[in-house]
């Protein structure tokens, strides 16, 4: 019995080591390399936000985008089983409206496939997605899409989340966890590997990759799915980090719980389902940014990933004690690679997000996540959610 106790936490421990180190490596690369999409004017542009219930925030987002459009583009909003004044707001900012009622069918990828058929008459030549609670920046649309019409791939903008004004201390390790994620890791993917995820919200995909794809499903994740599929038809996602997306957390402690939960428990489904099949064909295939994607997939989010690595370096104490130490020499090493990428990250990047004053906030965002994966935000997880923001997007 002792022998497979030490076999398992051998296993373990390996495991965690080559996790740990992937994650220094793509954390690394994004700290220190740099590189920029290349870009091409693109032709007619087409931009898709899916709005569920966003009347207070979708004239803000309408009229960020129209200041952003050529002649020839289109704006199109897709109002999803709305039950305010959604359609109606974004009308009068000037978009066009289509609206989408079924409620047995409800999900974001419901509502982008409708609007992809509306724009089927007329297609443009690349499908800018964008959120109804999100802000781009000026020039981004033109400039993600620009990455997508010259690389013929799907293109992602850098998304940033901050905190609400007046939100807890708690929201600065969110909003470091989060530009770690966006901006270091997809970085470092991009630099190493040509290959990056996509965010859901400041995408720009060729319509010729979306014309026979159905994107009608009620998956949380869609987009990292839709990610995964474009790469493993041949068209990994590049990373445009000169186009920036902005919105930001939720107001309330409650609703930043749902929210993670819907991402979090998507993004473990997906990495277990689909990651490992993926990094192993793309291996065996060759094909590295495929293998890269899906292995960037299987890092789990930042807080649980620090458990996960305690947990096995308990477990290789515990083989210690009855002599088998090697375990305990991996599980260490694993846990100084992912400490060592984390804080190099936050001393780069970080620190306006998460300043110095506020590190010992870490320790109750460690026990926040235990809403997280508590049975209220489990059941956030199986439908479409209008995530509480308290007003327009900043």
């Amino acid at each position: 019995m002792s022998g497979i106790f030490v076999v398992a936490s051998l296993v373990v421990s390996g495991a965690s080591l080559l996790l740990a180190s992937y994650y220094a490596l793509v954390v690394a690369a994004g700290v220190f390399l740099r590189k920029r999409a290349p870009s091409a004017p693109p032709g007619p542009i087409a931009v898709l936000v899916p709005a569920h219930d966003e009347e207070s925030m979708i004239a803000a987002t309408v009229e960020a985008l129209r200041g952003q459009l050529r002649e020839g583009d289109r704006l199109v909003v897709v109002a999803d089983n709305c039950g305010d004044g959604t359609a109606a707001a974004a009308a009068k900012a000037g978009a066009e409206v289509v609206e989408r009622r079924d409620a047995t069918r409800r999900g974001k990828g419901y509502a982008l496939q409708f609007g992809l058929d509306a724009l089927r008459a007329d297609p443009p030549e690349i499908v800018c997605i964008v959120d109804a609670d999100c802000l781009a920046c000026p020039g981004a649309i033109v400039a993600v899409a620009g990455a997508a019409a010259r690389t013929q791939r799907p293109a992602q903008a850098l998304y940033l989340m901050g905190a609400p004004a007046g939100s807890s201390a708690r929201f600065a390790v969110s909003a470091f966890a989060w530009l770690l994620m966006n901006r270091v890791r997809m970085a470092g993917l991009y630099a190493l590997f040509d290959s990056a995820r996509l965010n859901g919200t400041g995408m720009a995909i060729p319509w010729k990759l979306l014309a026979s794809r159905n994107l009608a499903s009620g998956e949380i994740v869609e987009d990292l799915v839709l990610g995964l599929d474009l790469a493993e038809a041949g068209a990994a996602p590049v990373f445009c980090v000169d186009a920036v997306v902005r919105s930001e957390f939720p107001s309330t402690d409650e609703a930043a719980a749902r929210q993670r939960a819907r991402w979090e428990h998507g993004s473990l489904r997906v990495a277990i389902r689909r990651a490992p099949r993926l990094v192993v064909r793309g291996l065996l295939t060759g094909d590295l940014r495929l293998a890269a994607l899906a292995a960037d997939c299987l890092i789990p989010p930042l807080a649980l990933f620090a458990a996960a690595l305690v947990g096995s370096a308990l477990l290789a104490l515990c083989a210690a004690a009855i002599g088998a130490g090697a375990s305990l020499l991996l599980a260490v090493a694993a846990f100084a690679l992912f400490g060592a990428a984390t804080a190099l990250a936050w001393f780069v990047h970080g620190r306006d997000a998460l300043p110095p004053r506020e590190l010992p906030r870490v320790v109750s965002y460690l026990l926040g996540k235990v809403k997280v994966y508590g049975r209220d935000a489990r059941q956030s997880t199986k439908t479409w959610t209008r995530t509480d923001r308290g007003g327009a997007p900043r």
